[in-house]
């Protein structure tokens, strides 16, 4: 199998819950986008590295067996997850860093400093991996053409078909620009290759979109959307919005970081 070597999807393996589901969904990707499947934890002493490898050396060892045409490879590092982030993508070639949980303070903070995407399994385990109804919601920031960009990787390598949801701006004659341009590129990028996408009204504008994609992603296979360009103090203290769209939402989610300057997947 032709692979891109250097880059590396990431499952952090030091949560506990729906690990197993998390693993099975970022091994599917991994396949599809032909990359390295890494099973990633982080210590603080030495007793713990003990007992995380020998945890991630056992599930390592039951993918290969599983899965055909996958590489796999370990990653032990000392250290926290928030000040890890920037050696994973720059030492590591990390693309995807893949978490089993909702999101939390730990790993919103690691967030932002991220130039990579996180991924939020939410532990179905009745479900096989399949990333065919995409939602990504379109509003006036520029960061949503990353999003945009992360459907197309999905729509020519696993036969995904994106519904970009275009926010209803009519108020504001500015952002409903802003929007059409990003929907503009968006056709231009994906009429490229060959894989269905669809484009729909949403019933709200920008400020509002996030909850209604969150609302029609409940029945999708993911949602795809750029976080906060700026955190306020009341995002401190109430979370900020992608926070909220990813504890709340019942799909898998991929999120990515607007204040960082996004790795292009290799292919």
């Amino acid at each position: 199998m032709a692979k891109i070597e250097d880059q590396r999807i990431l499952v952090w393996c030091n949560q506990p819950g729906n690990l197993y589901q998390t693993i099975t969904e970022a091994a599917y990707l991994a396949v599809k986008l032909e990359k390295e499947l890494c099973l990633f934890v982080n210590y603080v002493d030495e007793n713990q590295r003990i007992q995380l490898d020998e945890c991630i050396s056992v599930m390592s060892l039951q993918i290969i067996k599983e899965v055909q045409n996958i590489e796999v490879s370990k990653l032990i590092i000392k250290g926290s997850l928030h000040g890890l982030i920037s050696e994973l993508g720059e030492k590591y070639n990390a693309i995807l860093l893949c978490f089993s949980s909702n999101m939390t303070y730990k790993i919103l903070k690691a967030f932002y400093k991220s130039s990579f995407p996180f991924y939020f399994s939410k532990g179905n385990l009745n479900k096989t991996p399949s990333f065919r109804n995409v939602i990504i919601p379109v509003d006036f920031r520029s960061s949503t053409k990353d999003a945009v960009l992360w459907g197309s990787y999905l729509g020519r390598f696993t036969n995904s078909e994106p519904v970009l949801l275009k926010a209803n701006d009519k108020n504001d004659q500015e952002q409903k620009r802003k929007v059409e341009n990003t929907i503009e590129s968006a056709q231009k990028l994906y009429n490229q290759f060959n894989f269905k996408y669809t484009i729909e009204e949403a019933k709200v504008g920008s400020w509002r979109i996030h909850g209604e994609a969150r609302a029609l992603s409940a029945t999708a296979d993911l949602l795809i959307f750029a976080g906060s360009l700026n955190v306020t103090w009341l995002d401190y203290i109430n979370g900020p919005f992608e926070r909220r769209v990813i504890n709340q939402n019942l799909s898998p989610v991929l999120l990515i970081n607007p204040q960082k300057e996004m790795y292009l997947i290799c292919s």
